[in-house]
């Protein structure tokens, strides 16, 4: 039998998260827009079980602990998705 863990799921079991982020974005109008934020807090590789909601205009997602996001990194990622991080917080 082969068993299969998702980098997600392993960091659940360890709790090896140090905070779930909340994200507040502006100028999103379509899911390319969700694609592009998702893919750029991917490339951060500090971020795990990234949500983008457009309807909600947020995005949401856990920080790995030891590899925590500055509000600055997230700022920066998120512009170069091409729109604009306003309000961040942190559980």
């Amino acid at each position: 039998m082969r068993i299969s863990f998702t980098l997600a799921t392993l960091a659940l079991s360890l709790n090896l998260f140090a905070a779930k982020v909340e994200v507040d974005v502006t100028g999103m109008t379509c899911g390319m827009c969700v694609s592009a934020i998702t893919k750029e807090l991917e490339a951060t590789e500090k971020a795990l079980n990234i949500s983008v909601s457009l309807e909600n205009k947020k995005a949401q997602f856990e920080e790995v602990k030891g590899k925590k996001l500055s509000d600055a990194e997230i700022k920066t990622a998120i512009k170069k998705a091409g729109y604009e991080a306003v309000k961040i917080s942190r559980k």
